[in-house]
């Protein structure tokens, strides 16, 4: 059965001035695929990540996206002056049901009771959530993650593991993750994609069902840390 692609990349090249950043990039997203995107800083990740996003227009080749698309950045972008529910809702279209909307979707992701805090009063977990809920409450094709866990301790991070993974399962988009995380990827994606100087170097499918310890992919590991040259005592 031919997979029903949400995101097509082909031939994509970005230049910032003199310097290139993304050079001939193929890629495909399947709806309900986790992807995850690993590369050392300046390779270009997030800037592959705008582009799908439709925040970068500016490229060469094709980028090509079906359907509703939601980002969740590293940081959480909340409007402080703004009430939790009401952030969850902005600029969402359609009016009238928004705080029943906003309450459902706080309710997925463990936030119950928080409708009315202000942004100020929630921990970085806890905002995180709000992001992840906004991104979620658009119903989107294609859900894209940004780092969204980089600023949070160790425990928190593990727990939203468990969130994003059980979001992904309730709602099956396709999921495109920027990580400079080699075991975050490995617990959460279906297919790590690594990218080099501008263009992805390395792919490795992922067969373990979920949930997943780290010993299920000691192989894929060694190689992926290969691939970003790094040893295999090392975090990418």
């Amino acid at each position: 059965m031919a997979r029903e692609l949400i995101a097509r990349v082909h031939g994509l090249t970005k230049r910032f001035g003199d310097r290139t950043v993304l050079s001939d990039v193929d890629l495909e997203i399947a709806k309900g695929e986790f992807v995850a995107l690993l590369g050392r800083s300046g390779s270009g990740k997030s800037t592959l990540l705008r582009i799908l996003a439709g925040l970068d227009a500016e490229v060469e080749g094709e980028a090509e996206v079906t359907g509703t698309v939601s980002v969740a950045f590293q940081q959480p972008r909340l409007l402080p002056w703004r009430k939790v529910w009401r952030n969850v809702v902005l600029g969402l279209p359609g009016r009238g049901r928004d705080r029943e909307v906003a309450t459902r979707a706080l309710a997925e992701v463990r936030l119950d009771g928080h409708a009315d805090a202000w942004p100020r009063t929630l921990s970085g977990g806890e905002a995180q959530r709000v992001s992840l809920a906004r991104a979620l409450v658009r119903e989107p094709d294609l859900l894209l993650l940004d780092e969204p866990f980089g600023a949070l301790d160790a425990l928190t991070r593990l727990a939203m593991h468990r969130l994003v993974e059980d979001l992904w399962n309730e709602h099956q988009p396709g999921v495109l993750l920027v990580t400079h995380d080699v075991d975050e990827a490995l617990l959460l994606a279906d297919r790590v994609l690594v990218l080099g100087e501008g263009d992805i170097v390395a792919e490795h499918q992922l067969a373990a069902a979920r949930p997943r310890t780290l010993s299920d992919h000691l192989d894929v590991r060694a190689k992926v840390l290969a691939d970003l040259g790094a040893s295999d005592h090392a975090t990418a």
